[in-house]
């Protein structure tokens, strides 16, 4: 009798033992999951500050220089004229590396409202969360070489008027926000 309350206790201590590592293992892993998608909120709120250093250094190393990155995110950003730039996330997978994370994008431009999905990397490196920055973070489609391109067109139809002579419909200013990809790339 004594020995059967010797084992029941024993399997409830290492039941027990087994409930609290993996309840540690799940908390940590949710905390990992909230600090990759603070990563990804943090980074846009820079870009709406347009704080291109700070972003930059949220980012994983890569191979463009702090200079280039700070030109070519300044130059998208503000040449289109973005502002207001959020995000929903949308799922969390995690990797054997970190995190990946879907999201849809929301921005307004001189040429309007732009939305569209979109996949952010974040990694851990040296002991932080980082972004696995490129040029798809600006716009999905948009290579290393593409260039952003804000153009205004005139539409030139003439007037329709009511029988009052108000304008009905009548010339005026169209604006988009395209990528211009270069006549050769690099492979």
């Amino acid at each position: 009798m004594k020995k059967n309350k010797k084992i029941i206790i024993s399997i409830l201590i290492i039941i027990v033992v087994i409930i609290a590592i993996v309840t540690t293992i799940i908390i940590v892993n949710k905390q990992n999951e909230e600090k990759a998608k603070q990563v990804l909120i943090d980074f846009i709120a820079l870009i709406n500050d347009k704080n291109y250093e700070e972003m930059y250094k949220k980012t994983l190393s890569m191979n463009m220089s702090e200079e280039d990155f700070i030109t070519r995110n300044k130059n998208i950003y503000e040449g289109i004229d973005s502002s207001n730039i959020s995000i929903e996330i949308k799922d969390v997978q995690e990797k054997k590396d970190g995190y990946e994370i879907l999201y849809t994008q929301q921005m307004y431009t001189s040429a309007g409202e732009i939305k569209f999905n979109n996949v952010a990397q974040i990694e851990k490196e040296n002991k932080e969360y980082k972004l696995e920055w490129s040029s798809q973070m600006i716009f999905p489609e948009l290579g290393v070489t593409d260039k952003v391109r804000v153009s205004t067109l005139t539409a030139e139809r003439g007037k329709i008027l009511d029988r009052n002579g108000n304008a009905l419909a009548q010339d005026g200013k169209i604006a988009s926000v395209g990528i211009v990809p270069r006549k050769t790339r690099r492979k």
